[in-house]
């Protein structure tokens, strides 16, 4: 541990006013160590509370050991090509400001109505997550199974626009600095040392750190936008009513809808949409009016106009009202017949190869891009998530990743990308968010065949192993806790998928974090008009008689028995460890497969699921050389016999089998 361990200095901070502090401090019995069952509020001391917590963390660690390094830098290790260390990972999604929000004065609500900061309690509490907070939850975290802590946006945010009462983590007022809302006030130190406080005690417990990044928008009241405002869109601010996404002819639309395949043609927007945009002012030109950038020149009043949804280019909508598209090319405004100089899909995603040429570089808007992750490299972390990576231009994220992996080799990048690609192995991501989140919401029992027979293919690189994010329905509304436990099963096992906790899975929550994908119109109408936690205060429901943690951990201690296999370097990602088994009957709701050592295929596992949530279903699978043999299943903690080499059982709604097979091969 290095002498100046940010850690350390937080642990002596409060063993020293320790037997200061007077007031009650709740806290989740989970948060205490509870292993499972009923979570319920505990008094305790908070010094007491964080000083237990992160003795606990530094007591087995080295003292001379500089723990703000990558993991695979203090273990002087590369998994493959640079990141690989997905493939053997499970992840645990937080968004801080929630996952750790809590009522810790216990009078029945998180923060306050009232106080000027209405993150705090009526005694000072600051009731919204914390960093220090999330450093006390990192043993629960690691006792879930999960090895890496993923992080969406923690940055800055912006005011103009902002949406609910704590604003949008993806409305990003500066890339280069923390959301000041997530140190907590309980102890004198910035959210910049709490966070490196953080990537150290993860470091310490093994477990590694993913930050999530959106580089290509920016909230309308960034920081770059007073001192680099070419590096954005302005339009005429009298015509700002006219602005939405642009429209395109029947024939024009038919052309762009190509690109993406290869073909097709660029079409630029109307000449009346265009003309809402005008040459972006100087910085002294810039004022602020009500919380909002207004800029006085020649061409007259300019502001900057909201994103919106870049694809398809027919889902006209209007424009958000927090963040915006920043300028990765700089045109030439004279050019005829065409500037570039508006916000369209040919501008910030299909990018017109006329404009998309080096000369038209916005070269310090992208070296201020490439240096975000070195920035946060210098905390340790292991890895990123680039939402929406490939939507930035091509080269810029290639430089992303070479000024990356330049700092770190074994640092790791994960894309926002529902498509599991081999385009994105070739770009040098190690991970992809996937579609098991939508096709599973969707058609639950086709869905879940469906990655299941996926998983059985070649499949460039491993993918999000998860039924929901924070931009979808909660596992819960769709298909209850029998869905959630088929998934995790399933996840657990395949050999292609990242095990994935999403912030509040494991509590059987049910309130989603944001309305963004796979919700049917009357939810989106009915949640736009709630406090969703991604724009307000909110908190997970830690208090509940009934949870998943207790399964989740059973599951995890097969699968770690079987770990020898199942997390085998040379098995992770090989579909060839993986045989697809349909039963003869009940074959539109039961699905099977074994995983298996391909050169030694006699001994295996067998996981055998029912997707039918409301009926028991009667099955017969086939599985060659178990003979007449009986052979264990951990879930059940029983015997199953085959009867030439036929399984023949019924499973209750929802359940799955995890049977050990010692076959004669």
């Amino acid at each position: 541990m290095k002498k100046d361990s940010k850690l350390l200095k937080i642990l002596e901070y409060l063993e020293a006013n320790e037997g200061k502090e007077t007031r009650d401090y709740y806290v989740p019995s989970l948060w205490m160590g509870q292993e499972q069952g009923a979570s319920h509020p505990v008094k305790t001391n908070p010094f007491t509370f964080f000083k237990n917590a992160i003795k606990e963390i530094t007591a087995p660690t080295d003292a001379s050991v500089n723990y703000n390094r990558s993991l695979s830098t203090l273990r002087s290790q590369i998994h493959g090509y640079g990141g690989d260390w997905t493939y053997q990972s499970a992840f645990y999604n937080i968004f801080p400001r929630l996952t750790t929000a809590y009522d810790h004065d216990n009078d029945g609500h998180v923060g306050s109505s009232h106080r000027m900061d209405i993150t705090s309690s009526d005694n000072g509490f600051r009731e919204t997550g914390t960093l220090l907070k999330c450093i006390a939850i990192l043993k629960y975290i690691k006792d879930l199974g999960c090895d890496t802590v993923y992080m969406l946006p923690i940055t800055s945010i912006g005011e103009d626009g902002n949406r609910g009462d704590l604003g949008s983590p993806y409305a990003i007022k500066d890339q280069y600095k923390l959301d000041e809302n997530l140190a907590d006030p309980l102890i004198p130190f910035s959210v910049e040392e709490q966070f490196e406080a953080f990537v150290e005690a993860a470091h310490m417990m093994g477990m590694r750190v993913i930050m999530e990044f959106v580089l290509r928008t920016s909230s309308l009241g960034g920081d770059w936008v007073k001192t680099n405002p070419e590096w954005f869109y302005w339009i005429d601010r009298h015509r700002a009513h006219e602005y939405q996404s642009p429209e395109f002819p029947a024939n024009e639309l038919a052309e762009i809808l190509q690109i993406p395949k290869g073909g097709g043609f660029h079409f630029a927007p109307n000449n009346e949409y265009r003309s809402l945009f005008k040459k972006p002012p100087t910085p002294e030109q810039i004022k602020v009016e009500d919380g909002k950038y207004v800029a006085y020149t020649d061409e007259g009043e300019l502001i900057i106009p909201g994103a919106f949804a870049d694809w398809p280019p027919d889902d006209i909508q209007p424009a958000w009202s927090d963040v915006t598209y920043l300028r990765m090319y700089d045109f030439p405004y004279d050019h005829y017949p065409n500037d570039y100089n508006y916000i369209a899909y040919d501008t910030i995603r299909y990018y017109n190869p006329e404009l998309a040429q080096p000369p038209h570089v916005n070269r310090p808007l992208w070296d201020k891009i490439a240096g975000v992750i070195p920035h946060y490299q210098s905390f340790g972390i292991d890895g990123v998530m680039i939402d929406m990576g490939h939507a930035l231009p091509k080269p810029l994220m290639e430089e992303i990743i070479h000024v990356a992996r330049q700092n770190d080799p074994d640092f790791a990048f994960c894309e926002e990308n529902f498509d599991v690609t081999q385009e994105s192995r070739e770009a040098g991501f190690n991970a992809v968010l996937g579609h098991e989140w939508r096709v599973t919401s969707r058609e639950k029992r086709a869905g879940i065949q469906r990655i299941v027979q996926d998983s059985s293919e070649r499949l460039a690189l491993p993918y999000y192993g998860t039924p929901e994010t924070h931009n979808t329905p909660r596992a819960m509304m769709r298909g209850g806790e029998p869905h959630c436990r088929v998934t995790y099963v399933l996840n657990k096992f395949l050999p292609n998928s990242i095990p994935f906790i999403h912030q509040g899975f494991e509590l059987l929550e049910e309130w989603p974090v944001n309305t963004g994908l796979n919700f049917l119109q009357s939810e989106t109408d009915y949640y736009s008009q709630q406090r969703l936690p991604l724009f307000f205060k909110s908190a997970l429901r830690w208090n509940n008689d009934h949870n998943l943690i207790g399964y989740i951990k059973y599951i995890n201690s097969i699968y770690n028995h079987f770990d020898w296999l199942l997390n085998n370097v040379h098995l992770r990602g090989n579909e060839k460890s993986m045989k697809l088994h349909y039963p003869e009957t009940a074959y539109e709701s039961v699905i099977g497969f074994e995983r298996f050592d391909p050169w030694h295929p006699e001994h295996s596992i067998l996981v055998v699921a029912n997707t039918d949530y409301q009926n028991s279903q009667d099955f017969y699978i086939n599985v060659p050389g178990t003979n007449n043999g009986k052979y264990w299943d951990f879930v059940e903690k029983k015997d199953y016999e085959f009867v030439d080499n036929w399984l023949s059982a019924t499973l209750q709604p929802g359940q799955c089998l995890i049977i050990e097979l010692k076959k004669l091969v």
